[in-house]
């Protein structure tokens, strides 16, 4: 064995010896390299022994031999030939060791030291482990100590120096037991707010962890094994005390059947509208993309155009290329540092049996809308339309064609919101789309499509991981790739929701009826159209008779009093005192004119008080109308799930019900816009029988949704109060769903909006020279810019409102007093020249369509153009 350091002189290491091994004195030991560490007798020097050279008294007779050569090694007295090639080595090393150190003084990157020490002190320790939790966690936590701070205080001792009480002892066990206890007790949160309080015992367990963790923050060590049981038996017996529920809240997977009707009542429903198609759209999209992902709903929220790839790939077995979307979600949970992202390739199907289900048809139709694809040729052809996208191919001797996007939209959100401007709605590209507004657009789709389970985001998570353990495909490891687990355990305790098989199949031997479990574990299984989600006009109205509404009604209108009388004795004050003694702040201020205007701010403050008293008063109302009518829906859907099966059950015995097919897909087509109705027509389609009928099915979908993004769909239809419970009868005829029928409506239409235009054309070309003025009898009731916006419904278009007030009210809310487009506002009724300013737009309003905005708003908007313009 050759020590460290050692080189041979020879060519062969098998056959050299220890006089063949040299020593450089850098790999001498210090006491042969420094004259200070040499001990006062050559005997003293240790020898080194490797562990398999260790003596054992069996090698006794070696150690002449063992330590003659050592001695060879390491003495100072040595033949004249090795000592004269241990010289020259040794100058030769000596000359090196000669060299000066570099020099790094003069890196013109570093710092002075003073510079290092400071940051090196400036570092705060105690911030590092909170560094490590994501915006959700530290949300959390800020919300866990806030509702200790509120404790500690309600009970009168100080929050930081309880912190610092805590200790493994039976005090902190009986400490945390009445905090537990005041936490399941309290009814308000966040700034006041009702909260309903913790239901479920898992609720409690979470809440308990998250103290725990704030513990480890705030002294930097946690609670014993010991005390940490301890605390669990008195979550139980908290729970038990306040009768928490023990089942953790129920979770259901959202298998691809589920996710299909779900996606078509969310296509065809017009009980829930949306600001326009596109969040309809996107809705769609995201539903789909999460279903065959499985990933994360905020991972998918934060998808930016830069992690999507549209490319068309050669297929190695002929016949037209394929395309493929290539999706890389780029945010996932970060706790201990970034993870390496997923890419999923997602080919298109062709003869899709549904396309509710292709993302590439929602995505082409959103590009396509927003003109997402590169371009460079400014004369020629480029990719602007499906129809040419679908015509391309792949060059000989490549493997695929990208479709690039362009650069200005790589950084933009694919799933954004969507602003109101005076003439529309605008797509916000650059602002990414709300959770919350993801949640209740699902929840809310749900509940028309009669899902009894909340439908949230996680559930298509849930069902995908289920899939992807199911298949043979997918092995465990990968499985933990696409799911981004550590081990398949997590999905073990978290994921495998539900027994999905027939288990009575498999020990009898009697063939499987798997299907037919996993359908009676799907959502589709619960569907009801009549599950009454939502109260009647009458049960609504019969809310305001409830003592609790009615208390809070009196306290709105006894404070409404208050405030208009003190509004009234303000205004007379200020009139008196104008009257009286002119403007208070003109000229120098006597004493009388002081303590005028300290009565006048006085009672200025009162009116003000009174008037956010109210304010408080009608948002209470407000709010306790919401909880009553949860709480009456609560009791009808616990209601309707006891009693309705009892019903339907001794109705069908007794003959007196047919069963109706569940969720007509165009119950309300009265209400759809024409671009709506050509969405539903092209995407409910079947395959088509040939590949160039599939190809134009596809076609005529992408530019269907392409031009619904930018349709305004208006106020939603309520669903009709009679159930959809129908009596027996004799005839068949009765029971057959109506076919749907078309009726050209194109020159209806048209007659219409006509009208409408002419009857806001209040003023004739003479009458604006002249400056005549109409009567307010004969002001226009309908809005001009909604008449002139083609992507309204048509019923929103010539919506007459009751008042000419009524219409300025509409007027100042939906046109003037939203955000002011860069390019200015046109009328598409007069067609005049495009309005710069709102001061502009309030003129041309009232000029030529009579629509009339007089009052504060008008100075207001006054103001605002001096303020841009500069000259105030």
């Amino acid at each position: 064995m050759v020590p460290p350091g050692a080189r041979y002189n020879g060519a062969s290491s098998s056959s050299a010896s220890f006089r063949d091994i040299t020593y450089s004195p850098t790999c001498l030991c210090p006491w042969q390299r420094f004259p200070s560490f040499r001990t006062t007798s050559p005997r003293t020097t240790p020898t080194m022994v490797t562990r398999s050279q260790q003596l054992t008294p069996d090698d006794e007779s070696q150690d002449s031999d063992a330590s003659s050569s050592v001695s060879e090694i390491f003495s100072d007295c040595e033949s004249d030939s090795d000592s004269n090639s241990d010289l020259e080595l040794d100058s030769e090393d000596s000359d090196d060791e000669d060299d000066s150190p570099e020099d790094f003084s003069n890196d013109d990157g570093q710092l002075p030291p003073e510079y290092y020490l400071e940051q090196a002190e400036s570092l705060d320790i105690s911030q590092l482990r909170q560094k490590r939790y994501s915006d959700g966690t530290q949300e959390k936590l800020d919300e866990t100590r806030k509702y200790w701070n509120r404790y500690c205080q309600h009970i009168g001792v100080d929050a930081v120096q309880q912190w610092k009480k805590v200790s493994d002892s039976d005090e902190t066990v009986r400490f945390l037991y009445s905090f537990f206890v005041w936490r399941c007790d309290i009814r308000r949160g966040k700034n006041g707010r009702h909260t309903p309080g913790i239901q479920y015992k898992s609720s409690l367990d979470s809440f308990w962890k998250w103290w725990h963790l704030i513990l480890k923050q705030e002294t930097g060590f946690g609670l014993s094994k010991e005390t940490i049981v301890k605390v669990q038996d008195v979550i139980a017996m908290v729970a038990n005390e306040k009768r928490l529920n023990l089942d953790r809240r129920p979770k259901k997977n959202m298998y691809i059947e589920d996710v299909a009707e779900f996606a078509r009542v969310l296509l065809t429903t017009t009980e829930m509208t949306f600001d326009c198609g596109w969040q309809r759209i996107q809705l769609l999209f995201y539903c789909q993309l999460a279903a065959i992902t499985a990933s994360r709903p905020k991972a998918l929220l934060h998808l930016r155009y830069r992690d999507i790839g549209v490319t068309l790939i050669r297929d190695p077995e002929g016949g037209r290329p394929r395309l493929f979307i290539f999706l890389k979600p780029d945010f996932t949970k970060r706790f201990l540092g970034k993870k390496a992202a997923n890419e999923f390739k997602i080919p298109e199907i062709i003869f899709d049996p549904t396309l509710v289900l292709s993302p590439h048809v929602c995505l082409l139709s959103m590009l396509f809308h927003i003109k997402g694809f590169k371009t460079i040729s400014t004369n020629g052809p480029v990719l602007d339309c499906s129809e040419k996208l679908y015509s391309l191919g792949v060059l000989d001797g490549k493997g695929q064609q990208q479709l690039k996007l362009r650069a200005e939209i790589l950084d933009k959100f694919v799933f954004c919101q969507v602003e109101r401007e005076p003439t529309g709605y605008r797509i916000a590209l650059e602002k990414r789309l709300k959770e919350s507004t993801l949640r209740y657009w699902m929840r809310r789709v749900g509940e028309i499509t009669g899902f009894e389970q909340v439908t949230r985001p996680y559930l298509l998570r849930y069902a995908a991981a289920k899939e992807f353990n199911n298949s043979e495909e997918v092995t465990d490891a990968l499985q933990n790739v696409i799911l981004q687990h550590s081990d398949i355990s997590t999905f073990v305790r978290h994921y495998e929701v539900d027994v999905d098989v027939d288990v009575q199949g498999i020990i009898r031997k009697t063939g499987s009826q798997t299907s037919r479990v996993r359908f009676a574990c799907s959502l589709s299984a619960s569907i009801d159209p009549d599950r009454p989600y939502k109260l009647s006009p009458e049960e609504s109205k019969s809310l305001n008779e409830l003592p609790v509404v009615r208390a809070r009604q009196d306290t709105v209108n006894k404070r409404k009093r208050k405030w208009e009388d003190r509004k009234a004795k303000l205004s007379r004050a200020m009139a008196v005192c104008q009257a009286t003694f002119g403007h208070l702040g003109e000229g120098a201020p006597s004493r009388l004119h002081r303590q005028l205007r300290q009565k006048l701010e006085s009672l200025e403050d009162r009116t003000i008080e009174a008037k956010r008293r109210y304010n408080k008063a009608v948002r209470e109302l407000r709010n306790e109308k919401q909880r009553q009518r949860n709480r009456r829906i609560r009791e009808n859907l616990e209601r309707y799930r006891n009693e309705q099966p009892v019903i339907d059950l001794e109705r069908q015995l007794a003959g007196k019900l047919v069963d109706t097919k569940v969720m007509g897909a165009l119950e309300h087509k009265g209400s759809m816009s024409p671009q709506h109705l050509k969405v539903v027509d092209t995407t409910l389609t079947m395959p088509g029988a040939t590949l160039e009928a599939e190809y134009q099915r596809r076609i005529d979908a992408i530019n269907a949704m392409a031009a619904f993004c930018s349709v305004e769909e208006g106020r939603p239809t309520p669903r009709a109060t009679q159930p959809h419970r129908l009596s027996a009868s004799d005839d068949g005829e009765s029971c057959r769903p109506a076919k749907r029928q078309r009726h050209s409506v194109i020159d209806a239409t048209d007659a219409v909006l006509r009208q409408a235009m002419e009857s806001v054309r209040v003023r004739s070309a003479e009458e604006q020279r002249n400056g005549l003025k109409r009567h307010k009898a004969t002001r226009p009731t309908k809005c001009f810019l909604c008449i002139g916006n083609p992507d309204l419904p048509l019923r929103d278009r010539v919506h007459d409102y009751a008042t000419p007030g009524s219409l300025t009210r509409h007027f100042k809310r939906m046109h003037v007093n939203r955000p002011w487009p860069a390019k200015g506002v046109e009328c598409n009724v007069c067609g005049s020249a495009l309005l710069q300013q709102k001061s502009d737009l309030v003129e041309h309003a009232e000029a030529a369509h009579g629509t009339v905005v007089r009052g504060r708003a008008q100075e207001g908007l006054a103001l605002e153009y001096l303020h841009k313009t500069g000259l105030n």
